[in-house]
């Protein structure tokens, strides 16, 4: 090739792209998946209808197809922690928090921690809790001993939230399902794409 202005070089790489239908039932509602492997990188980009996932590893050894395919079909956490969107633990879960909250409302009602006055109205803190969607940690800590007030007074919760491991953050669980779902699925068809069925 010439010179051309402005390109100091060229590098030819192998990329392989995959265009694959999937079974709704089997991949949670998806339909299709465009899977692109690039060897020389070590790294692979999933492109669901809208959602992408991509992600490249510096050292995964010296098959890096083989590690790919063993890291879609065993090791979904593993690949969940490198791929989730850690913006959305940020957020607590009101409802699973406030489900673990009325367990421990109940628990103390039924040793008479609390007397029944009480009890509803640590239920009704609890429930406004509950219907709210956008609550951050720091918006959670900062309103804790104001949203949970009688409830703290009576030592059902500590006035100090960051102690209290009830409470629940969410997670990206769009990812959780491309980890769980899709990629044992892309790994099945990396198996036969690659040749590697037998190993």
């Amino acid at each position: 090739m010439g010179e051309i202005q402005g390109v100091a070089s060229v590098e030819t790489k192998t990329i392989k792209s995959l265009m694959i239908k999937l079974e709704p039932q089997f991949a949670n509602g998806h339909d299709f998946c465009e899977l692109i492997v690039d060897e020389t990188r070590n790294g692979f980009t999933a492109r669901l209808y809208d959602e992408t996932y991509s992600f490249s590893w510096n050292a995964p050894g010296d098959d890096f197809i083989q590690f790919l395919i063993d890291t879609f079909s065993k090791h979904n956490d593993y690949l969940f922690g490198k791929l989730e969107d850690y913006s959305k633990r940020d957020y607590v879960d009101t409802e699973k928090t406030a489900k673990a909250m009325k367990v421990m409302l109940l628990q103390a009602r039924r040793y008479n921690q609390i007397d029944e006055e009480q009890a509803r109205e640590i239920w009704e803190e609890i429930e406004y809790f509950e219907g709210n969607d956008d609550i951050t940690q720091n918006h959670l800590y900062s309103e804790w001993s104001h949203w949970f007030e009688q409830a703290i007074e009576q030592d059902v919760f500590s006035n100090e939230p960051w102690f209290e491991d009830f409470i629940q953050y969410n997670e990206d669980w769009r990812c959780r399902v491309f980890c769980e779902k899709v990629a044992p699925i892309l790994a099945e068809v990396m198996k036969v794409e690659y040749r590697k069925v037998n190993e």
